[in-house]
């Protein structure tokens, strides 16, 4: 994020109506639902345009968020937990919950090792600008991120740490894992 910063890739990135927007999530009920809006550019950028989280509301509470923007949206990366059946809504899975209020379409991204989910993020960084407004607490989040150091074997935990900082890196890679080439993408 420094490279990004010092290279102007952090700054005012505008919504561009030509490309659909995607967003990637990492949904909590007593931890925080994190979302990320971005679009993706024919040569290879990605275009950071959002970023919500908090904790608490429903998913219909989401789902108006997102449907609310004046995008053009091309698939909602969500991860492997969206299949879960909840006991309400008669025993429907949350996918189907929010594919009947007309958001769609859902990509279920597969759970994936954290380290391969931070290899994938870190991997298009390069290619990465952010709105600096609109992406503001989700860098802080990014930014937030670590390992912790295991003192007694003197080398870094697998594992990031789970706290705060977690929810917007996991929606992000969740993104970066579920996205394919833009020219591949079927238009929206």
């Amino acid at each position: 994020l420094d490279t990004a910063l010092a290279e102007d890739r952090i700054g005012k990135i505008t919504y561009d109506p030509r490309l659909p927007v995607y967003t990637c999530w990492d949904l909590g009920m007593d931890d925080s639902t994190a979302i990320w809006w971005f679009q993706r550019s024919p040569g290879g950028e990605w275009r950071w345009l959002e970023y919500h989280e908090d904790n608490g509301p429903g998913l219909d509470h989401y789902a108006r968020l997102v449907l609310n923007k004046p995008y053009v949206y091309g698939r909602h990366f969500l991860p492997h937990d969206i299949e879960v059946r909840e006991l309400t809504n008669g025993g429907q899975s949350r996918r189907m919950f929010l594919a009947g209020l007309g958001f769609k379409p859902i990509l279920v991204v597969p759970a994936a090792n954290p380290a391969d989910r931070v290899a994938a993020v870190r991997n298009i960084l390069p290619r990465s600008f952010f709105d600096s407004r609109g992406c503001e607490i989700g860098l802080k989040k990014l930014r937030g991120y670590r390992r912790q150091w295991n003192e007694h074997m003197g080398v870094w935990r697998a594992e990031p740490v789970h706290d705060g900082a977690s929810h917007g890196a996991d929606a992000i890679g969740t993104g970066v894992q579920g996205s394919r080439s833009p020219e591949a993408e079927a238009k929206p």
